[in-house]
């Protein structure tokens, strides 16, 4: 019985070391499966961001530092150099894309330096803007982004020879139409020219003694200054006017040399001097180089002294 009891206590016990070391190891394969002390998570599918593509790398977009004009007060006809100053912390500046634009003109060139030109039917005087868009593409398939920025550069724009074209034809059309009063003779007379002020006393005492019956007018000339500032126009004039007082006002009529209803005739060359200021021209002066012998009546039309 000794025996057969030993055997049987010894049985049972390597049952029970069998038993646990069972259980030690199920235990350890537990922890190892949970995600326990020393376990390593197999990584989900498709990458660490459970599966979604990676983000797209961060870019800045460019800047539009500056935009400088080789003259801030450009002619019609007349080319400006215009360059744009771009700074991007990514894409050399050589490698973005340009589009210049403006609501008149041309634009040379494709790059950040470029020439414009405004064409003659621009309407003058005027400030002009001039966009820039700056385009910048990086990356690469669903990675791939773009940024557009825009700066702006304004100039002012004259059509120097139409203006005062047009502005000397607008005063001699005023001057020759009697029915015109002085003061809107002279309104685009300079404030800043005695010739203003002498100017309306010529016109209010024509008024005063003749009407004009008929004229011819026709722009022959102009000259401007190499500054800019100053320039004269040239107009060929011929009137026809009427005495219409009794009782004129200019002297080369006293004596009875201009009597009423008399009627005189003369032509030449009515020129203007003219100053650039605020952006447009003004008249600063009117003056006549009369042709042939005068009349006294003519004489006292012009205003011309009995030695001229």
């Amino acid at each position: 019985m000794k025996g057969s009891r030993a055997e049987w206590w010894e049985r049972k016990l390597m049952r029970g070391v069998r038993a646990g070391l069972l259980i030690a190891v199920a235990t350890v394969l537990l922890a190892a499966g949970c995600g326990g002390p020393g376990a390593q998570p197999s990584p989900p599918p498709g990458g660490g961001n459970g599966g979604q593509q990676p983000p797209p790398p961060v870019n800045t977009p460019p800047q539009v530092k500056a935009i400088g004009l080789s003259d801030a007060r450009a002619e019609a006809g007349v080319p400006i150099t215009v360059t744009a100053t771009i700074e991007d912390a990514e894409t050399p500046v050589a490698n973005l894309t340009y589009a210049w634009t403006a609501g008149t003109g041309t634009f040379s060139g494709t790059g950040p330096v470029v020439t414009w030109v405004a064409g003659a039917e621009a309407a003058t005087p005027a400030d002009i803007v001039l966009t820039l868009t700056v385009t910048e593409k990086y990356g690469s398939g669903t990675s791939a982004g773009e940024h557009k920025v825009t700066g702006t550069a304004s100039v002012h724009l004259n059509n120097s020879p139409r203006e005062l074209r047009d502005m000397s034809l607008r005063f001699l059309g005023d001057f020759v139409n009697s029915r015109v009063p002085p003061a809107k003779c002279v309104e685009e007379f300079t404030d800043s020219c005695r010739g203003k002020k002498d100017e309306f006393n010529d016109i209010d005492d024509n008024r005063h003694d003749f009407e004009i019956i008929s004229s011819t007018l026709r722009h022959t000339g102009l000259e401007i200054a190499p500054n800019r500032l100053t320039a004269t126009v040239h107009t060929f004039c011929s009137f026809t006017s009427r005495v219409i007082t009794t009782q004129p006002r200019e002297e080369n009529c006293a004596n009875g040399r201009c009597p009423l209803g008399s009627v005189g005739f003369a032509e030449g060359d009515c020129y203007t001097t003219n100053v650039y200021e605020k952006g447009r021209w003004w008249l600063c002066e009117s003056h006549i180089g009369p042709k042939g012998t005068l009349t006294p009546v003519m004489r006292a039309f012009f205003g011309l002294g009995a030695g001229l």
